[in-house]
């Protein structure tokens, strides 16, 4: 009797795991694709793929935009405190909606930080998920120019996209 409660008791805390690594694997770790032209040159990076140290768009947190597109070389980054879904959020000098887009190629660094002339737009299609959870991944594109520290120089972002894959 006592060992068929241990079996009995193995197997429910087992199910339990599994159910809870299946629900957890179903939010945490959708595969994305985010693609975009900087000044006319083509970047794609894909959850996982070679040389991607991340591609993943998120809302955390109820309203927290976050988007990281980075490989050993190249790094793009948005990030906003206040985007809770659908819809289109703008960025321009006067410091509306995105608080911050970044573009990194090797030593050139542009960044919305610091600069009034920088402008972007994000819109957002689609969320995956309930606005209780955590973690919810989106669909969407975006687009902007975005100036160096110093407001001499641009990259145009274009015909950006963000993709749940899997």
């Amino acid at each position: 009797m006592k060992k068929q409660f241990v079996k009995t008791g193995f197997l429910v805390i087992f199910a339990t795991l599994l159910i809870s690594c299946k629900k957890n694997n179903d939010n945490g770790t959708l595969k994305q694709q985010i693609s975009f032209m900087a000044d006319a040159i083509p970047f794609t990076v894909t959850t996982g793929g070679t040389n991607v140290e991340e591609a993943d768009a998120h809302i955390r947190d109820g309203n927290k935009f976050q988007l990281d597109a980075t490989t050993n070389v190249i790094d793009f980054s948005i990030n906003n405190q206040n985007v809770p879904g659908e819809g289109t959020f703008l960025m321009n000098g006067a410091g509306n909606a995105l608080n911050f887009v970044q573009w990194e190629d090797g030593f050139q660094i542009f960044s919305s930080i610091g600069t009034s002339k920088s402008h972007f737009t994000l819109t957002i299609t689609k969320v995956e998920g309930n606005s209780s959870d955590l973690v919810r991944y989106i669909e969407g594109s975006f687009s902007g120019v975005i100036y160096n520290t110093i407001q001499t120089d641009s990259v145009i972002i274009s015909n950006g996209q963000i993709r749940i894959v899997d």
